[in-house]
């Protein structure tokens, strides 16, 4: 996926602060902004081509990593909870519990699918190092 930014800042590390303009396949969700009132985010991207402040740069992260790096952000937590409430209403089931088993085994799936999503925040220190899920500026448009 490539996209168009400007540089706002150099970091260290080899990497740069860039300002984009979100994909018009990003369509108006807000996830990352605010709808339409704001259109632009802020990202860090590995910077080894040596742009500078004030360059219009292409940034690149493969398809593939996008889609992957979604996977586990959305659908993994959805995965957990569906076999959450599905296992833990057999279970209760199994156990004899005449209560509301539909009550409790969501209530079970709900929290199970919140210690995926911490599970997932305890590893996103591993997954910010690895350079596949990390934007990378592939050349300088234009040097400022």
């Amino acid at each position: 996926m490539h996209q168009v930014g400007k540089v706002l800042e150099t970091l260290k590390g080899n990497k740069a602060r860039i300002l984009m303009t979100k994909h018009a396949a990003c369509g108006d969700c807000g996830a990352c902004q605010h709808g339409k009132e704001n259109m632009t985010l802020t990202i860090a991207a590995i910077n080894e081509v040596g742009a500078e402040v004030g360059d219009m740069v292409e940034v690149n992260m493969e398809t593939q990593d996008v889609l992957g790096a979604a996977f586990i952000i959305y659908v993994i937590p959805l995965i957990v909870m569906v076999l959450g409430i599905g296992g833990s209403g057999y279970l209760l089931k199994q156990m004899g519990y005449r209560g509301n088993v539909e009550l409790y085994a969501a209530f079970i799936g709900f929290l199970i699918m919140a210690l995926s999503f911490m599970i997932i925040r305890m590893f996103e220190k591993r997954f910010r190092a690895n350079r596949k899920y990390i934007p990378e500026i592939t050349r300088i448009m234009n040097r400022q």
